[in-house]
């Protein structure tokens, strides 16, 4: 019980620092400085009064109440997003993927669309295609609301419907999420996307003795949304790998991931390969220009480090999912101070902090949850 407590103190630390961060520094440009601490301050007690309190309050509320309430934030949360006009804002996430359909349809290159802000998309191919509902809706930005509810409904399935609302309200009262909702931004969905699978298959019970074939092609799809993708993955798969005995299955099972890979990208290799691998802003060097290749080197060791200190305490596995991804960003983050000499700068526009969101959905489920989700 200890130690399943530091490991949740662990989290709020985390949760906390990454929206403190985000109120640190958008805050600063409506407030002053004091008043941004203050607000900083305010909030860490908020939430952690939220998370002292919430037993008594699940235990009076019916689940037909509990659903309620989802829905009624959800609609906020939508009408929040519609407040804003998304051709004025100054982040182009949505119209990477807005516009990309937008020529795939048109019968036009769809890498070659530029973003509303003259940039050009880095999403990979499945994570652009799972968007085409919600761009014949109107509004991309809309994926947040399946991705918000599949990764509720995971931790509803593994754990409680108590976790799951816990978990619910930290995504609500995340500052960094509701940027991101309002922001139309998909980055956050992608991790929660990637945090739901986990979860289902922890749930369902799939190993790669009895599994690979379809974990393999889960793994080749996610990881044609974005490359980051592959961290929680590592995280959670390689002590079972490692400790696999079936040499043949062993090796098969990287190289299925690598072709299911491939294989999302032949359409666009076919349409127009030379564009996709030699253009200078073709998505693979969007993804990879960021730090040094010794970050990436760093960053993979102390992944399969921390996969194999865990070995199979899956409540622990979000945690160190959202630390690994934490640290991904934050060595890249230092790898630039560097590279461009501005070590005082991390509010500087050329740090995005919201890159640390990608380890969000996998602090609020370690958070979330009181102990070992049951399979």
């Amino acid at each position: 019980m200890r130690r399943k407590w530091i490991y949740n103190l662990w989290a709020f630390v985390l949760y906390s620092s990454i929206n403190v961060l985000f109120i640190l520094k958008y805050g600063q440009r409506i407030a002053s400085v004091q008043e941004t601490v203050g607000a900083s301050i305010l909030y860490i007690t908020v939430v952690a009064g939220m998370l002292w309190g919430l037993d008594t309050l699940t235990k009076r509320m019916s689940k037909s109440l509990v659903y309620l309430l989802m829905g009624i934030m959800i609609v906020g949360l939508v009408i929040l997003q519609m407040h804003f006009d998304p051709y004025a804002l100054k982040v182009d996430r949505w119209s990477a993927i807005h516009n990309f359909l937008q020529n795939l349809l048109n019968g036009e290159y769809p890498y070659a669309a530029q973003t509303h802000l003259g940039g050009y998309g880095s999403p990979f191919p499945v994570w652009q295609i799972m968007h085409l509902p919600f761009y014949l809706l109107g509004n991309v930005g809309l994926s947040f609301v399946f991705f918000l509810l599949l990764f509720t409904d995971a931790i509803r399935r593994t754990a409680s419907l108590r976790d799951a609302t816990v978990a619910f309200l930290l995504l609500i009262l995340s500052p960094a999420f509701l940027y991101e909702v309002s922001v139309r931004s998909d980055l956050i969905s992608n991790f929660l996307l990637c945090a739901t699978i986990l979860m289902y298959l922890h749930h369902y019970r799939m190993t790669l003795e009895k599994n690979w074939v379809l974990i393999a092609v889960i793994c080749g799809l996610m990881m044609s949304t974005r490359l980051s993708i592959a961290v929680p993955f590592i995280v959670y798969f390689l002590y079972e790998f490692l400790n696999w005995k079936q040499t043949s299955e062993k090796i098969a099972f990287p190289c299925l991931i690598i072709l299911v890979f491939a294989l999302t990208f032949l359409p666009f290799v076919l349409w127009n390969g030379e564009m996709l691998f030699f253009f200078e802003y073709n998505p693979f060097v969007l993804q990879t220009r960021q730090g040094l290749c010794i970050d990436y080197i760093l960053i993979m060791a102390i992944c399969m480090v921390a996969s194999l200190w865990l070995k199979s305490r899956w409540d622990y596995y979000m945690l160190t999912s959202a630390i690994c991804l934490l640290t991904l960003v934050a060595v890249t983050f230092v790898s630039n101070m560097y590279i461009y000499d501005c070590w005082s700068e991390l509010f500087d526009s050329r740090f995005d902090i919201t890159y640390f969101n990608m380890a969000l959905p996998f602090a609020i489920a370690a958070l979330a949850c009181k102990g070992e989700p049951q399979a």
